[in-house]
């Protein structure tokens, strides 16, 4: 994998983003007032995840050496494995949320367990880890799920080649990092200097702010998708997989 290929993968990746970008925010402006709302909704959620999946495909193909055309040809491939994905993060968010709540309405218990076998009063630390341990489980592990299942779809690999690369240290690790990296530039995105004027300045700021923002957030996605995709066969095998007869 080249320089050139996480290129590609970037360009890919940009394009898609912005392609998913505009049908999400179709779907935010739909007013879910009538029954024609309802379906459009549905409709077009469908279509962020069919968009989401086929871009996540085609970077991986481009990251194992596949030119733009060929990518673009090999996306469909990892769309299964992209949706099966994504029903694992679905029933992942779904399990967390459920003991996340569960462990906020009994907290009192708890703290009240651990004066008593413990001898503290202090247990903020014991929740702090508890809901960064299911935010780490929802996302880090619902993600690279996503990721491990649609790289092994892409290089025409078993499903469970993908859940196996899904909890390789490294795949997972760079998921884990990617996502710490990502949720420090989310706070970026409302900053600005103090002092800046509300007029052009502004304007053109907050443009090549969120563009940048926009990049690097894309770039974060190529760089943990080329861990998946070099894990996910010896170097050299690229070459072969894109010989293999489909």
């Amino acid at each position: 994998m080249t320089i050139r290929s996480v290129l590609r993968g970037l360009l890919l990746a940009s394009v898609g983003a912005a392609a998913t970008g505009g049908v999400f925010w179709l779907l935010l402006n739909v007013p879910e007032s009538n029954a024609f709302a309802l379906a459009l909704s549905a409709v077009l959620a469908m279509l962020l995840a069919i968009l989401a999946g086929y871009t996540t495909s085609v970077v991986v193909a481009a990251l194992d050496g596949a030119t733009v055309v060929d990518a673009a040809k090999r996306g469909p491939k990892g769309l299964p494995g992209f949706l099966l994905g994504l029903a694992v993060f679905c029933a992942l968010w779904f399990v967390t949320v459920a003991i996340d709540d569960q462990w906020t309405l009994h907290s009192g218990e708890i703290d009240a367990l651990l004066l008593r076998y413990a001898g503290t009063a202090s247990s903020r630390w014991l929740h702090t880890s508890i809901s960064w341990l299911l935010w780490l489980v929802r996302w880090g592990i619902g993600l690279a799920v996503i990721c491990g299942v649609t790289t092994s779809r892409v290089k025409q690999q078993s499903v469970g080649r993908g859940f196996q690369l899904a909890s390789s240290p490294l795949p997972l690790g760079a998921t884990v990092a990617g996502l710490l990296v990502g949720y420090g530039l989310w706070s970026l995105v409302y900053w600005r200097p103090k002092g800046l004027p509300a007029n052009v300045a502004e304007l053109l700021f907050v443009s090549v702010k969120l563009s940048a923002l926009v990049l690097l957030g894309a770039l974060i996605v190529v760089l943990v998708l080329r861990t998946f995709a070099r894990t996910a066969a010896p170097e050299g095998s690229s070459a072969r997989s894109l010989n293999s007869p489909t």
